[in-house]
């Protein structure tokens, strides 16, 4: 199954030491070029849990703060 473009973008920004983890919406657009400024609920709608059954990409570690699973 293919993975989100915005989560492999963020991926790879952890991966190559640009983003830590936990991270929120603003971290993310800070090390990823604005990646979440027309998606900023991306987070939240891909966290394990998410009410709409998304595909969970994310849990959330605090209000606001994401890891990846």
């Amino acid at each position: 199954m293919k993975k989100s473009r915005i989560f492999e973008t963020i991926k790879t920004a952890i991966e190559n030491g640009v983003l830590e983890q936990p991270f929120n919406v603003a971290k993310v657009n800070t090390a990823c070029n604005s990646l979440l400024s027309k998606s900023p609920s991306f987070l939240s709608k891909h966290r394990k849990g998410n009410p709409g059954g998304y595909k969970v990409y994310f849990i959330q570690d605090a209000k606001g703060k994401y890891s990846i699973v």
